[in-house]
């Protein structure tokens, strides 16, 4: 009897110790598994504290299991950049785990890409990953210039600005494509065999740097004959015509999962969360408005974040190689696929 009323407040102790907290004395035991260091995170909305913890430091070369515990709606955990990491949708109540060994020290973010609140962009932890003699590599003391977007900078270009077209043009004045249906990207490959396409435009770095507006004023120079239809989709083509099929498979899943919420599926800016954002979400498939664009500044806007918009950024997510192809398919929701044998002409 005795024994038993020793017990009984016990009991009664472990029931009223709520979840999270149960969690949290996981998360600060790091119990190690066979040699393994295990890390617990829990995943709860922005409001109600984010990721528990937000910042974790292992050791270059440690081999660590992370247990991500969902604790009360559903979030998608993964983990960049450049691991390929996705542990898909964490249901609340369910735990998902993967076993990582970072080779060199670094900084790396765990993130959300389920919309699961208005707050839902502050879902993000940091991966500190020390020296393998114990020191650790600042996040602050390896920020790396970006060389795209130390360009742009340098070049005046305003990041930011609703129209790009001045001081992306050179102040020259270029041929309006309201005139002419929707470009196609895939007429605009039938027809890159068959006109002249100077030599710059069949520069990627130009490309990059230019718009497709632009790109139509200098196809209209080398082919005067050409009507202006033909000239809109022939300028289509060539702006989506880098993007290699593996490579845009890829950035498609990186799009539904990180940018449909505000976006929408086909880049309207109908996205279901599109009336969370201060300013809404821009059109991606509005050729008259995405022809204006430079594929640089898409580049910038998506790993830096639109200023006042927000958009959030993904540097910190994406590799600059996963950027790009990210901009070679937003290019894709305006303009369509080309379809078929995407290459380029012979320069003249």
């Amino acid at each position: 009897m005795i024994r038993r009323r020793l017990r009984l407040p016990k009991t009664l102790l472990w029931l009223l110790i709520p979840l999270p907290a149960l969690f949290i004395g996981l998360r600060h035991a790091q119990p190690v598994m066979g040699g393994l260091r295990v890390i617990d995170v829990v995943a709860a909305i922005p409001e109600a504290g984010g990721f528990q913890p937000d910042s974790i430091q292992v050791q270059a070369g440690e081999k660590v299991l992370l247990r991500f515990h969902a604790q009360d709606v559903a979030h998608g955990v993964a983990i960049g950049p450049g691991l390929g990491v996705d542990l898909g949708d964490v249901e609340p109540g369910q735990t998902k785990s993967v076993v990582l060994t970072f080779d060199e020290a670094g900084t790396f973010t765990f993130y959300c890409n389920l919309w699961c609140s208005p707050n839902h962009w502050r879902m993000r932890g940091v991966i500190d990953v020390m020296e393998r003699d114990g020191a650790l590599v600042s996040t602050a003391a390896t920020v790396e210039h970006d060389p795209v977007i130390d360009a742009l900078i340098a070049e005046g270009v305003d990041i930011d600005a609703n129209v790009h077209d001045n001081g992306h043009s050179g102040g020259n004045a270029v041929p309006a494509m309201q005139d002419v249906p929707r470009p196609s990207a895939a007429r605009g490959a039938a027809l890159a065999q068959s006109l002249v396409v100077p030599s710059q435009l069949q520069d990627q770095n130009w490309r990059r740097t230019h718009t497709p507006r632009q790109g139509k004023a200098a196809l209209a120079a080398a082919n005067p004959r050409t009507g202006d239809q033909e000239l809109a989709d022939l300028a289509a083509f060539l702006w989506v015509a880098d993007g290699a099929p593996d490579r845009l498979d890829q950035a498609k899943n990186l799009y539904a999962k990180n940018c449909t919420a505000c976006h929408g599926e086909s880049g309207g800016g109908d996205g279901t969360a599109a009336g969370f954002a201060p300013q809404l979400p821009a059109s991606l498939s509005d050729p008259e408005r995405m022809l204006d664009r430079r594929p640089d500044v898409l580049y910038a806007k998506i790993r830096r974040g639109g200023m006042g918009t927000g958009m959030p950024n993904f540097g910190t997510l994406f590799t600059p190689e996963e950027t790009w192809s990210l901009v070679d398919f937003v290019w894709r929701l305006a303009v369509g696929d080309p379809g078929g044998d995407s290459a380029l002409p012979p320069a003249p």
